[in-house]
Parts: structure tokens; sequence; C-alpha cells
């Protein structure tokens, strides 16, 4: 293996000689070999790729992380194939299969009122100057590092704008502008700048240029001393939310970054849409008109705001070992690739659903494995048959099992079986063949208008004091109701997805990891306000506590069905969800924007929420008739049909 690498060093260095691609691909390769121990490159199969990336999962890694190192390997081994292209020689590293799931997530910028508070610390010109170019800018901290003197042009007239020429990534040159009081701050910096041999621009306290690791560290410093945390990368990803809220096009956007891609420009500007927000905000303006709900005054700040980082969360190895004691009551051929199929699936699960999910599996797969073996003598693969896979459903429908359970138990069994295939397993085809159970036409889960309304004034009577209780209560019910989260959504929200100042709530790892930005009404603003006015500061950063501990789902359900009890109304957390749909579409709300506030992934899941009034459709059939009827007549367009003339007809 260490011959084989060193000629894949060389080959990165021939490839990359000016880029620390290099660097990186041998620390992820050589990562992989101290796991593996002394193989040779041939002798690397799939299975000890498996055991790699489980051991990444177990060690707490991201997904992005496990996922580059798998990339890494890929490129390794095709490396090695390439030298020898007649050798018959897999690549071991199968995408399908190994790749850890990442989801969609939003780009890490920061509130605006964390950057003022960072700069409100800076004491220093050069410090200012270099982080100004960041936020003002949006140079990458390796761009900073190395600017040069003879790469800022002074505006020719104060109403121009000063010019700088960076070197970006792939040694890409592109041109940035400065503000008239962004150039100022530099120049302030240059008045300063001690006399140096070297050109770059920024020196540290020996004349020399400074390290992006050296950067990097003085903005720790300022941060800690702010009482803030972020990144220099943060400071990039904040000017592209800020440019993308003022409206800039995204190709314009792109080329300032100086990406080669706009789709990776998008992933920049994901969380700043001010079209959306603005379509919330009058949408949200219109249903409080009709019946604005009561609130209660705050002394905390309007401007108040959480600096805090998110506390990254690891599922508890326990919690897996637990679930695979579900098994023991079945066959070891079994037991065991149900154990690894588990473990495969936990690693794309989120670590706050990672034990409910694996438990729900479990459970699902070992009962449907039990009445097989109840039933029939199954003693391997071969014996599994289509027919017996029918009998259970139908046993399954005789026990009063709706058709939509049948139906999601079938889909766990099949993916399970799809996953022995993967092993190398033969299994009939025919069991792939089993007919799903036929599903009813989904009925409105959502609650009507005056139904809604009579729980929310039972929720606001009922916590109307400013008790901690009562202000966690509102906030946490007012949440739900006014953005449409999920309730594992709420209950992993943490203190750093809040942006009060910026009216913003950002939703991290929802379903299938897909982050997402909601936003907030001055009414929900209110509330939150007033909870975190009276919650205590513990170890913890989940924004919703009870006795000092993170909220339970039960904890949640339990009020909402003592409301409903009082007011009449049969609520759950997700029905709520369903309602904020359907309030949202019948004040004109965009099925597309809709789409994006919920955090679907396709636009007929939207549609099965959001359910139009009859007096809605009404009332936009009688618009759209009194907008045509206003057309004048000489405004119609006109139909010309071209008729030939009698005389030139041939009988």
């Amino acid at each position: 293996m260490n011959e084989a690498t060193e000629r894949f060093e060389c080959y990165l260095r021939r490839r990359y000689s000016d880029r620390s691609t290099p660097k990186h691909y041998l620390s992820d390769l050589r990562i992989f070999v101290r796991h593996i121990g002394h193989k040779s490159p041939t002798e690397v199969k799939v299975q000890d790729i498996d055991s790699f990336v489980d051991h990444q999962v177990k060690r707490g890694l991201s997904p992005a992380t496990i996922n580059r190192r798998l990339s890494t390997l890929h490129t390794f081994f095709e490396f090695l194939a390439s030298e020898d292209p007649d050798r018959p020689w897999p690549n071991p590293v199968i995408w399908r299969r190994h790749k850890v799931k990442q989801g969609e997530h939003l780009p890490r910028d920061v509130p605006d009122v964390v950057v003022e508070r960072l700069f409100a610390a800076i004491d220093s010109d050069r410090d200012r100057a270099m982080f100004a170019l960041m936020i003002g800018a949006g140079l990458r901290v390796g761009e900073v590092a190395d600017l040069r003197l003879q790469g800022l042009e002074a505006p020719s007239s104060p109403e121009q704008l000063a010019r700088l020429r960076v070197e970006g990534k792939g040694r890409k040159e592109r041109v940035v502008w400065l503000t008239l009081p962004l150039y100022t701050t530099v120049q302030t910096w240059l008045q300063q700048r001690p006399t140096s041999d070297s050109d770059h621009l920024f020196l540290n306290q020996h004349a020399r240029p400074l390290s992006e690791s050296g950067i990097q560290y003085l903005l720790n410093q300022h941060a800690e001393r702010a009482g803030v945390q972020l990144t220099c990368h943060q400071l990039r990803h904040t000017f592209g939310r800020r440019m993308t809220e003022q409206g800039m096009p995204i190709e314009s956007l792109s080329k300032l970054l100086g990406h080669a891609r706009v789709q990776t420009t998008q992933v920049y500007t994901a969380g700043a849409d001010p079209k959306l927000r603005q379509t919330f905000a009058r949408a949200m303006a219109q249903l409080a008109e009709t019946s604005p709900p009561s609130s209660n005054s705050s002394d905390v700040p309007s401007d108040f705001v959480v600096t805090s980082s998110r506390q990254r969360e690891q599922a508890d190895p326990e919690d897996l070992e637990a679930c695979f004691t579900i098994f023991d009551s079945l066959p070891a051929w079994v037991q065991d690739p149900l154990q690894t199929y588990l473990t495969r699936r936990w690693r794309n699960w989120q670590p706050h659903l990672a034990r409910r999910n694996g438990r729900r599996v479990a459970h699902r797969l070992r009962s449907i494995w039990q009445w097989l073996f109840d039933h029939y003598s199954l003693s391997s693969w071969s014996d599994l048959q289509r027919s017996q896979l029918e009998a259970w459903l139908d046993a399954c429908q005789e026990a009063g099992n709706a058709a939509l359970t049948r139906s999601t138990n079938l889909s766990a069994f099949l993916s399970f079986l799809r996953f022995i295939i993967d092993q190398d397993i033969s299994l009939n085809a025919n069991l792939f063949r089993t007919t799903f159970p036929e599903l009813p036409a989904a009925l409105p889960r959502h609650l009507g208008e005056p139904e809604y309304q009579r729980l929310e004034q039972t929720v606001l009577a009922q916590t109307a004091q400013e008790t901690p209780i009562d202000t966690r209560e509102r906030a946490w019910f007012l949440t739900l109701a006014y953005t449409g989260l999920r309730i594992s959504e709420l209950l992993n929200l943490r203190l750093a997805d809040l942006d009060l100042a910026g009216g913003r709530l950002i939703v991290r790892d929802g379903k299938n990891t897909r982050d997402r930005v909601v936003y907030l009404t001055p009414i929900l603003a209110q509330a939150l306000q007033n909870y975190l006015s009276h919650r205590k500061s513990v170890t913890t950063d989940h924004l919703w506590l009870k006795n000092e501990q993170p909220m339970q789902e039960h904890q949640v359900r339990q009020s909402l069905h003592h409301w409903g009890h009082l007011s009449n109304v049969e609520v759950t957390p997700h029905r709520l969800r369903h309602t904020f749909a359907t309030r949202l579409i019948n004040q004109g709300v965009s099925l597309v924007s809709l789409q994006k506030l919920m955090g679907h992934k396709h636009l007929h899941t939207t549609q099965r929420y959001a359910r139009v009034y009859d007096a809605t459709v009404q009332e936009q059939f009688q618009q759209a008739m009194a907008n045509l009827e206003g057309i004048a007549v000489h405004d119609w367009p006109q139909l010309t049909i071209a008729v030939e003339p009698v005389e030139q007809l041939v009988v």
C-alpha cells in the first residue's frame, strides 16, 4: 500500500502543483490505510469500505467529511486501475452503498447583530480591514491573506467604487468593488502599515505576511471578546445572504464571489428569499386583521439576539445496541443481516431522531419476520416466497390494520430485502412483485378557521400569565401554529437557530436532512422574547426546556391534548402543520412559496397539505371575471380567419 500511495502522491502533485488538494487527499488516504492495516490495494474489498464508513460514523464525523474521504478513496482506486487498463479490478467504493446521506443544508451565515457585536470589539485597524473585506466584499480567508498592494486601485472620484484584484481558488483572478466606507477602512490600515520587503497587503507584527491560520486565530480572539462564535467563512456567507436580500441577481453574485458554477452560489443564497418573506408577511398580516390574537408585552429589547453556536449532537451508540435486542427472538441467519441493515440506516438518520426511528424500524421488521416464522418453515433466504408476504398482508387486513399501515410495513420489508440483494444474497424476484394495498383518498386534516381560532384563544387564555411555564407553552404553540414546523423540528431547535432581530428562524436537519428558513410574525417574535427572558442558562443549547432538560415529544402532545379538550377541538402537532398550510394558501400564498416554507421536496406533497376553501375559489373566480369584464372591447385580441374568395374555389 505504501508504494501505491507514493505513486498516487506523485500524480496529485503533478496535477495540482499549486493547490492544497494533494495534502487533503493524502491525509484522507492515510486515515483509511491505518484503519485497514497491512493490505495491498488489490486485497481491499467492498466490506473494507463498509467497515471504514461505519467506523467514521461511530466517531461522530459529519456526512460531508465521510463522503469527502470516500471520494478520495474512489479517486485513489481509479488511479490504480488506470495504470493497468486491461486488468479487471472493480472499484471497492460503491456510491449507492457507501455514501452517507447529507441532505440539503443552509449556508452558515450569522445574524447582522452578531456582525455588529464583532466589529464593536475589534480595536485593531488592520484586523478591522481584514474582516471588513470578508463581510463587505465576500473574500475568502485565503484570498485576504494573499492580497497584494498593487491589487488595490483607488476610485477616480468620490462617486466611483474602488477596485480590488483578488486571486481566488485555482489561481483564478477576479475583480471586486469596495464601497467608500470599506475603502476608507482599508486606507486607515495602510497609513499604519509598516515598511516591509513583502508586497502583501496585510502583515503581522514582524512585518511578514499573515497566514490563513493567523487570520483565523485573530478572528477567534475578537469573537471571544465580543461574546460571539463565528468563522471567517461565515462572514463570506453573510455577505452572500445580504446581497441576495438586496435583490442582486445570482449570476452577478456568482461572479463577485468567484464561483465557477452558479449552483455553488445557490448554496450561499439558499436562506435568503426576500420575495418569500414578503409573501408570508402579507398573508399573516391579513390573517391577523380578521382575528388578531392577544399578546402580552415584554421588557426584552427588540434587538435581543442569541449568539451561541449550535452544539453538535450525536446519537448514543447504546440506543443502537438496544434496538438490536428487539431481534433476539429471530434466528441468527436473519438477525445478523437485520442488525447490519439497521446500522446502515442509523448513520443516515439525524441524531435527535435516530433512537425513535431505530426502534420503529426494528419493531416493524421483527413483527413481520415473527409472523412469517410462526406460519411457515423458513430456514434460508431461498424459502421466502411472494405468496407468504401476500398471506401476511391478508392477515393484517383481517386484524383491522389500515391500508396505509400495511403499505408502510410492506415498503419497509422490501427495503430490507433490497439491502439483502446488495449483500450478494439471492432472493426470489417475485417477492418484489407483491401488490401494495390500495390507499383511500386522503381526507382533509386541517382545522377549520373557527376551530383554529377557538383553539388559539383557549391557549392564549390558559397561558396568559408571565410565568416561565406560561411563556414557554405559549411560545412553542405559536411556533407550531405560525411556522408549520414538524414536532421533531420544533424540539430540535437551538438557541443559535433564532435570529429575532432578522425575523428569521433557521430549521436545521429537517426531514430528509433538509434545512430551511421560516419567518417570524411580530406576535411570534414577541412570544419568543417573553420566553427567552425567563429561560434559565443551562449547559444544553436546546431552545425548549422543562425542568432544565430538553422538552420531549410526549410533553408537547399532552399539552395540546389538554387544550384541545378545553376548546372541543381534536388537535395534534401535525394537524397544526396542515392548518398552517391551509390558512396560507387561502390568503393567496402560491403553492411554490408554501413548498419552501413547509420544507417539502415535492410540490405534490404540499398540495396534500393545503386545502383551498370553496369561498376562496369563488372569490378568486369573481376577481378574475371582474378583471376580464373590465377590459375594453378594443383591447381584446382580434381573431382573423383567412377565407378564400368564392370565385377562386374549384368545384
